[in-house]
């Protein structure tokens, strides 16, 4: 039997072969075409970050992390996001996991898009549910699906914003099919939060009706971290009892419940909105080449390559100009979808922009 570490070896000597080994790294300076960053908050000092507060809960919120102050962020995110109820959570996959894994029973079917995050697929996998993937933003495999699950509890599952490709799904769509087969129905909103008013994606687009859940995250375009699940208050109170990411972990500080506060309720980020769709709209409207496969508003540009080598010496090459893209490699893409992520910021300039132009 081949030993334990041996194992390992193969497998991270086949990533190496294969060009995808993934490696910790420190970037230099540059010029940021690659973070989530993309208002720009990441650095905007809040006074929370300023301030005196020391509680540190050092416990997790059914024991002694709950303040008031964590219960009011709640109700002013329900209400600013316009659902019954919200829970903090300490991370976008965290919440992924503890709301799918949680909801997830034995007689539950979930219908997703086959782009849908790693970590919706986890807490999939950690659920009793059955799952089956549809082919990307196909409205008509998802309905092939809905046909042959009729009269069983079904979930359709999709993001607002896909990472990878920086397209949106057809919301409106997809809350009609929902509508139709009367079933339920999920967004992940961790790419669209804070870029487009105040409520979300959803309520930007006038969504009707609501998705029974969202996930909205504060490590994008919050530049901050943490996230929370949008929901009626009995399945916020379902997940309180249930979901095992959420009873077992440490709740989010009092600093960092202040600083959410204060970016995500009480900042008018309608001017960052702006600028970082003026810089969008300046990119592709110089960028001239094909292979461009994203949606016009999207911070998230992606230019399909198709060849991880080349990919990664594109990625390589703009770092020694200065420049920082990220090479989107197997697996997290299927093979011969390698691409270029090129992520807008309302922060950058136009020298900067004509810079990566002049590059690509």
């Amino acid at each position: 039997m081949t030993s334990f570490p041996t194992r390992l070896i193969k497998k991270l000597e086949e990533r190496s072969e294969a060009g995808n080994l993934r490696k910790l790294a420190v970037r230099d300076e540059g010029i940021d075409f690659y973070s989530n960053d993309y208002l720009g908050l990441s650095s905007y000092e809040t006074t929370a970050q300023t301030s005196a507060y020391s509680f540190s809960p050092g416990s997790s919120r059914l024991i002694a992390g709950t303040t008031n102050e964590h219960l009011s962020l709640e109700r002013k995110f329900a209400q600013q996001f316009t659902h019954e109820a919200a829970l903090l959570f300490i991370s976008g996959y965290s919440a992924n996991c503890g709301l799918f894994s949680a909801i997830g029973l034995k007689d539950t079917v979930f219908v997703y898009d086959e782009f849908i995050h790693a970590s919706i697929k986890d807490g999939l996998r950690l659920s009793f549910s059955k799952s089956f993937s549809f082919k990307h933003n196909d409205l008509g495999d998802a309905e092939r699906l809905l046909k042959k699950f009729k009269g069983q509890h079904v979930f359709i599952v999709v993001e607002s914003l896909y990472s990878m490709h920086g397209d949106f799904a057809p919301l409106k769509e997809i809350a009609r099919l929902a509508q139709e087969y009367g079933v339920d129905w999920i967004v992940d909103e961790a790419h669209t939060g804070g870029l487009f008013g105040k409520g979300g994606y959803c309520d930007y687009l006038s969504i009707e009706p609501l998705p029974i859940a969202r996930i909205v995250t504060f490590g994008k375009a919050y530049g901050s971290s943490g996230a929370c699940v949008l929901s009626s208050q009995l399945v916020i109170d379902y997940l309180i009892n249930f979901s095992r990411p959420f009873i077992y972990t440490t709740a989010l500080s009092l600093n960092h419940v202040k600083e959410l506060e204060e970016k995500v309720i009480h900042s008018d980020l309608s001017q960052r909105q702006q600028q970082l769709q003026e810089n969008i709209s300046y990119f592709r409207a110089q960028f001239k080449q094909n292979g461009m496969i994203s949606a016009p508003t999207s911070p998230i540009q992606t230019l399909h390559i198709g060849d991880a080598l080349a990919a990664k010496l594109s990625e390589q090459e703009c770092e020694k100009n200065g420049i920082h893209i990220k090479a989107i490699l197997a697996p997290t893409v299927p093979k011969g979808a390698e691409s270029l992520r090129i992520s807008m910021h309302s922060f950058n300039t136009r020298k900067e922009i004509d810079q990566l132009l002049q590059f690509l």
